[in-house]
């Protein structure tokens, strides 16, 4: 005699989805830290790439670094604080006689290509794109470039002669927070050179009194919290070298570490409200700064 066929209870079956319910919760975000590594591993790639290519550059101009802004054909004012469009030439509202054109040709985001060939090296897979409120993006001549990274403008056509310490100054950092805008690249910190007829060079107030400084130093407000990769961002040195740091280690601002983080006054999502400053210039991006207090 054949016995009855005997299936789950009500019970099991309920025991059985909580249990996949908990090693769903244990597991994914488990997963979500490895795709976020993954991703911080690519953009590692990247910058060092992005380091190698400003090697080779200043090597062929006599030991200075890139233009962190060009100026205005015809007037000459520097655009410090302007975006600077990637590719130059994608903007369809500004042709070769716009006064922008020629300030993008000579940018960093530029000027730099030779050396990487690759405008893709600029995005961050961790940082999500992001549009400015423009029509150009209707109808772009070419591919417009995502950028994550930005340039230390403080280093704007200097000489690698007057850094300190190349190994621990930024040179390229994601300085926009977490967003890659596109279409534009943007120097930051940048040098405030608001009269065209005085030069545009990086002004020392390091260990002295800032006296009638000319130009001074700002950092422009980001487009997305700083803690990109782990609570951290990467950074660039002026010596090609990349590497990993942590910010906002502290979220009260006497206790950041100003020879690490260029902010201070974050927020619990990872926001800076302050930088640090020396009366001139943001501190972490000054080239003479041995980093020792």
């Amino acid at each position: 005699m054949l016995g009855r066929r005997k299936g789950f209870t009500l019970i099991e079956l309920l025991v059985v989805i909580a249990i996949i319910a908990i090693l769903a919760a244990i597991l994914f975000p488990v997963f979500a830290q490895a795709r976020d590594k993954a991703r911080q591993t690519t953009c590692t790639n990247y910058t060092k790439q992005i380091g190698l290519g400003s090697m080779m550059y200043i090597n062929d101009y006599d030991e200075t670094f890139p233009l962190g802004f060009g100026r205005a054909g015809g007037t000459g004012q520097w655009l410090w604080n302007f975006y600077h469009a990637a590719p130059y030439n994608w903007r369809p509202s500004v042709p070769p006689s716009d006064p922008r054109y020629a300030s993008y040709l000579v940018h960093w985001s530029h000027t730099l290509q030779p050396y990487m060939k690759n405008y893709g090296l600029y995005e961050c897979p961790s940082c999500p794109p992001k549009r400015l409120n423009i029509p150009d993006y209707n109808t772009p001549q070419a591919p417009p470039a995502k950028v994550a990274y930005t340039y230390n403008g403080l280093l704007h056509a200097l000489t690698q002669a007057r850094v300190a310490h190349p190994s621990k100054l930024p040179l390229f950092w994601e300085g926009r927070g977490k967003a890659s805008v596109e279409g534009f690249a943007l120097t930051n910190p940048a040098l405030m050179c608001t009269d065209a007829t005085r030069p545009c060079q990086y002004f020392s107030c390091t260990y002295g009194n800032p006296g009638n400084a000319y130009p001074t130093g700002a950092m422009f407000v980001l487009d997305g919290p700083m803690w990109i990769h782990s609570n951290g961002a990467l950074f660039v040195h002026a010596d090609g070298s990349a590497k990993w740091r942590r910010l906002g280690a502290q979220i009260a601002p006497a206790n950041t570490d100003w020879r690490v983080d260029p902010y201070t006054g974050y927020d619990s999502q990872g926001y800076p409200g302050y930088y640090w400053w020396d009366g001139c210039n943001p501190w972490l991006f000054r080239p003479d700064y041995e980093f020792n207090i």
